[in-house]
Protein backbone atom coordinates (compact mmCIF):
# COMPACT_ATOMS: atom_id res chain seq x y z
CA UNK A 1 0.00 0.00 0.00
CA UNK A 2 1.30 3.25 -0.81
CA UNK A 3 2.02 6.13 1.48
CA UNK A 4 0.13 9.02 1.99
CA UNK A 5 3.20 11.29 0.67
CA UNK A 6 3.42 8.90 -2.52
CA UNK A 7 -0.88 9.45 -2.59
CA UNK A 8 -0.09 12.91 -2.95
CA UNK A 9 2.45 12.95 -5.29
CA UNK A 10 0.78 10.62 -7.53
CA UNK A 11 -2.30 13.26 -6.95
CA UNK A 12 -0.01 16.06 -8.19
CA UNK A 13 1.17 14.35 -10.94
CA UNK A 14 -2.77 13.72 -11.85
CA UNK A 15 -3.79 16.98 -11.17
CA UNK A 16 -1.07 18.49 -13.49
CA UNK A 17 -2.22 17.09 -16.56
CA UNK A 18 -5.64 16.86 -16.06
CA UNK A 19 -6.49 19.32 -13.70
CA UNK A 20 -6.83 22.44 -16.26
CA UNK A 21 -9.13 20.58 -18.53
CA UNK A 22 -11.51 19.64 -15.93
CA UNK A 23 -11.59 23.09 -14.45
CA UNK A 24 -12.27 24.30 -18.08
CA UNK A 25 -15.13 22.01 -18.23
CA UNK A 26 -16.85 23.15 -14.36
CA UNK A 27 -16.64 26.77 -15.96
CA UNK A 28 -17.98 25.81 -19.27
CA UNK A 29 -20.85 23.89 -17.93
CA UNK A 30 -21.38 27.07 -14.99
CA UNK A 31 -21.59 29.19 -18.24
CA UNK A 32 -23.75 26.95 -19.93
CA UNK A 33 -26.02 27.08 -17.40
CA UNK A 34 -26.10 30.30 -16.44
CA UNK A 35 -26.28 31.01 -20.68
CA UNK A 36 -29.12 28.78 -20.74
CA UNK A 37 -31.04 30.82 -17.79
CA UNK A 38 -30.32 34.29 -19.39
CA UNK A 39 -31.66 33.06 -22.62
CA UNK A 40 -35.20 32.06 -20.61
CA UNK A 41 -35.05 35.24 -18.86
CA UNK A 42 -34.18 37.08 -22.13
CA UNK A 43 -37.59 34.94 -24.01
CA UNK A 44 -39.80 35.38 -20.94
CA UNK A 45 -39.05 39.39 -21.76
CA UNK A 46 -39.76 39.38 -25.07
CA UNK A 47 -42.43 37.56 -24.68
CA UNK A 48 -44.12 39.56 -21.99
CA UNK A 49 -43.30 42.85 -23.97
CA UNK A 50 -45.23 41.48 -27.49
CA UNK A 51 -47.97 40.72 -25.19
CA UNK A 52 -48.52 44.45 -23.98
CA UNK A 53 -48.21 45.91 -27.55
CA UNK A 54 -50.57 43.50 -28.73
CA UNK A 55 -53.00 43.92 -25.86
CA UNK A 56 -52.42 47.78 -27.01
CA UNK A 57 -53.09 47.03 -30.14
CA UNK A 58 -56.30 44.99 -30.23
CA UNK A 59 -57.78 48.03 -27.39
CA UNK A 60 -56.74 50.48 -30.14
CA UNK A 61 -58.87 48.57 -32.79
CA UNK A 62 -61.81 48.43 -30.62
CA UNK A 63 -62.04 51.05 -29.05
CA UNK A 64 -60.55 53.75 -31.48
CA UNK A 65 -62.06 55.56 -34.88
CA UNK A 66 -61.30 56.94 -38.23
CA UNK A 67 -57.39 57.52 -39.18
CA UNK A 68 -56.05 58.07 -35.69
CA UNK A 69 -57.07 54.59 -34.99
CA UNK A 70 -55.40 53.19 -38.00
CA UNK A 71 -51.80 55.27 -37.43
CA UNK A 72 -51.54 54.21 -33.74
CA UNK A 73 -52.61 50.29 -35.31
CA UNK A 74 -50.30 50.51 -38.09
CA UNK A 75 -47.30 51.98 -35.60
CA UNK A 76 -47.90 48.86 -33.27
CA UNK A 77 -48.40 46.16 -36.02
CA UNK A 78 -45.06 47.97 -37.54
CA UNK A 79 -43.66 47.48 -33.93
CA UNK A 80 -44.81 44.11 -33.41
CA UNK A 81 -43.64 42.71 -36.96
CA UNK A 82 -40.28 44.12 -36.60
CA UNK A 83 -39.08 44.00 -32.63
CA UNK A 84 -41.07 40.53 -32.24
CA UNK A 85 -40.93 38.39 -36.23
CA UNK A 86 -40.67 34.95 -34.76
CA UNK A 87 -43.62 35.12 -31.89
CA UNK A 88 -47.09 34.12 -32.47
CA UNK A 89 -47.98 38.12 -31.74
CA UNK A 90 -46.54 39.29 -35.20
CA UNK A 91 -48.76 36.97 -36.71
CA UNK A 92 -51.82 38.08 -34.38
CA UNK A 93 -50.88 41.33 -35.86
CA UNK A 94 -50.89 40.33 -39.63
CA UNK A 95 -53.85 39.52 -39.08
CA UNK A 96 -54.61 42.34 -37.93
CA UNK A 97 -53.11 44.51 -40.68
CA UNK A 98 -55.07 42.49 -43.01
CA UNK A 99 -58.99 43.27 -41.51
CA UNK A 100 -57.92 46.73 -41.42
CA UNK A 101 -57.06 47.05 -44.75
CA UNK A 102 -60.05 45.26 -45.69
CA UNK A 103 -61.95 48.03 -44.25
CA UNK A 104 -60.21 50.32 -46.00
CA UNK A 105 -61.55 48.60 -49.22
CA UNK A 106 -57.41 47.53 -50.44
CA UNK A 107 -57.93 44.21 -50.96
CA UNK A 108 -54.45 44.32 -52.42
CA UNK A 109 -52.86 44.95 -48.78
CA UNK A 110 -54.80 42.70 -47.14
CA UNK A 111 -53.72 39.94 -49.10
CA UNK A 112 -49.96 41.12 -48.79
CA UNK A 113 -50.43 40.65 -45.10
CA UNK A 114 -52.11 37.39 -45.19
CA UNK A 115 -49.57 35.57 -47.63
CA UNK A 116 -46.91 36.72 -45.51
CA UNK A 117 -48.37 35.61 -42.19
CA UNK A 118 -49.42 32.22 -43.87
CA UNK A 119 -45.39 31.75 -44.88
CA UNK A 120 -44.26 33.04 -41.35
CA UNK A 121 -46.59 31.67 -38.79
CA UNK A 122 -45.65 28.26 -37.71
CA UNK A 123 -48.95 27.62 -35.72
CA UNK A 124 -51.51 25.34 -37.22
CA UNK A 125 -54.97 27.45 -36.24
CA UNK A 126 -53.35 30.50 -37.31
CA UNK A 127 -52.42 29.10 -40.67
CA UNK A 128 -55.99 27.86 -40.97
CA UNK A 129 -57.95 31.20 -40.46
CA UNK A 130 -55.19 33.10 -42.70
CA UNK A 131 -56.10 30.65 -45.55
CA UNK A 132 -60.29 31.06 -44.59
CA UNK A 133 -59.64 34.75 -45.08
CA UNK A 134 -57.29 34.67 -47.90
CA UNK A 135 -59.91 32.61 -49.48
CA UNK A 136 -62.56 34.91 -48.94
CA UNK A 137 -60.86 37.97 -50.29
CA UNK A 138 -59.59 35.65 -53.65
CA UNK A 139 -63.43 34.70 -53.69
CA UNK A 140 -64.72 38.32 -53.57
CA UNK A 141 -62.28 39.31 -56.36
CA UNK A 142 -62.91 36.25 -58.29
CA UNK A 143 -59.99 34.39 -58.34
CA UNK A 144 -61.70 31.05 -57.31
CA UNK A 145 -59.12 28.58 -58.15
CA UNK A 146 -56.33 29.87 -56.34
CA UNK A 147 -58.81 30.06 -53.60
CA UNK A 148 -59.74 26.42 -53.45
CA UNK A 149 -56.07 25.94 -53.52
CA UNK A 150 -55.99 27.61 -50.64
CA UNK A 151 -58.84 25.11 -48.79
CA UNK A 152 -56.95 22.12 -49.98
CA UNK A 153 -55.82 20.73 -46.42
CA UNK A 154 -55.73 17.21 -45.02
CA UNK A 155 -57.60 18.42 -42.26
CA UNK A 156 -58.72 21.67 -41.00
CA UNK A 157 -60.12 20.76 -37.66
CA UNK A 158 -62.49 23.23 -35.74
CA UNK A 159 -62.47 25.41 -38.97
CA UNK A 160 -63.94 22.43 -41.34
CA UNK A 161 -67.99 23.77 -40.91
CA UNK A 162 -66.51 27.20 -42.62
CA UNK A 163 -63.83 25.42 -44.82
CA UNK A 164 -66.60 23.68 -46.25
CA UNK A 165 -69.07 25.90 -46.82
CA UNK A 166 -66.63 28.56 -48.16
CA UNK A 167 -65.69 26.06 -50.40
CA UNK A 168 -69.26 25.27 -51.28
CA UNK A 169 -69.73 29.04 -52.74
CA UNK A 170 -66.33 28.50 -54.84
CA UNK A 171 -67.77 25.57 -56.48
CA UNK A 172 -71.17 26.69 -57.12
CA UNK A 173 -69.67 30.33 -58.98
CA UNK A 174 -67.59 27.56 -61.39
CA UNK A 175 -71.21 25.97 -62.35
CA UNK A 176 -70.48 22.96 -60.32
CA UNK A 177 -73.24 21.36 -58.42
CA UNK A 178 -72.89 18.62 -57.35
CA UNK A 179 -69.48 18.78 -55.86
CA UNK A 180 -70.85 22.17 -53.83
CA UNK A 181 -73.73 20.15 -52.37
CA UNK A 182 -71.32 17.65 -51.23
CA UNK A 183 -69.01 20.82 -49.63
CA UNK A 184 -72.10 21.75 -47.67
CA UNK A 185 -73.42 18.32 -46.49
CA UNK A 186 -69.50 18.39 -45.18
CA UNK A 187 -70.23 21.92 -43.67
CA UNK A 188 -73.22 20.79 -42.29
CA UNK A 189 -71.91 17.67 -40.82
CA UNK A 190 -68.74 19.43 -39.38
CA UNK A 191 -71.18 22.25 -37.55
CA UNK A 192 -73.82 19.38 -35.81
CA UNK A 193 -70.74 17.80 -34.58
CA UNK A 194 -69.76 20.57 -32.88
CA UNK A 195 -73.33 21.34 -31.47
CA UNK A 196 -73.76 23.93 -33.90
CA UNK A 197 -76.41 24.92 -36.02
CA UNK A 198 -75.93 26.46 -40.08
CA UNK A 199 -79.25 27.88 -41.23
CA UNK A 200 -77.46 29.79 -44.21
CA UNK A 201 -75.94 26.23 -45.41
CA UNK A 202 -79.36 24.44 -44.89
CA UNK A 203 -80.91 27.36 -46.99
CA UNK A 204 -77.99 27.29 -49.70
CA UNK A 205 -78.35 23.30 -49.63
CA UNK A 206 -82.58 23.69 -49.96
CA UNK A 207 -82.01 26.41 -52.95
CA UNK A 208 -79.92 23.90 -54.42
CA UNK A 209 -82.75 20.89 -54.11
CA UNK A 210 -85.59 23.42 -55.01
CA UNK A 211 -83.74 24.46 -58.42
CA UNK A 212 -82.79 20.36 -59.05
CA UNK A 213 -79.25 20.93 -59.44
CA UNK A 214 -78.00 18.60 -57.10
Amino acid sequence: MRSEEEQIESFKEWWNKNGKSLMAGVVIAAAGVGGWKGWESYQANQAESASTLYSQLTQVVANGTGEERDLQATALIEQLTSDFDKTVYADYARLFAARLAVERDEFEQAQSHLRTALESTSVEAIELVTRLRLARILNSQDQISEALALLDVPDAGGFTADFESLRGDLLMSQGEALQARQAYQKALDASRAAGESAPLVEIKMDSLASRGDA
